[in-house]
């Protein structure tokens, strides 16, 4: 991602809404050690805002698209099928993504479950740009 357009005279047009792409998929660790930074450093974060903290080398993909952003999110749940998903299928997920990021700029969309692997699974779609003064890992604001 980019920053804005250059309209001239220093201004810059602000960057359009995005989303950045995380995931994790392994063992799952309590607070506590999130905490105290026991754990790896793709580990999600306790606090949604936190990802955005990450090195621009964890975003796995970035959409400013919400169908593109939620085809993404449809292929990790198919790969990583959840062990609830006879509970909250897969196409309800999707569909409340799709919901999510339609409603409102800014909204973010966090999964986190066991697969059927038995490990756990995080995938996160967050938010860019943020409130003023918050991070972009692009560099972008």
């Amino acid at each position: 991602m980019s920053r804005g357009e250059d309209l001239g005279r220093g201004y810059v047009a602000p960057v359009t809404q995005h989303w950045h792409a995380y995931a994790y998929t392994g063992r799952a660790y309590p607070d506590s050690a999130v905490r105290r930074r026991e754990v790896p450093a793709d580990h999600p974060p306790i606090e949604i805002k936190d990802w955005l903290r990450r090195p621009g080398d964890q975003v796995v993909a970035t959409f400013a698209d919400v169908e593109a952003a939620v085809a993404w999110v449809e292929g990790e749940l198919t790969q990583n099928p959840p062990v609830d998903q006879e509970h909250f299928p897969v196409w309800d997920r999707l569909e409340r993504t799709r919901e999510t990021l339609r409603l409102a700029a800014g909204n973010d969309v966090v999964y986190g479950h066991y697969s059927k692997a038995q490990q756990y699974v995080s995938r996160a779609l967050i938010a860019c740009p943020r409130e003023a003064g918050q991070y972009c890992p692009y560099g972008v604001t």
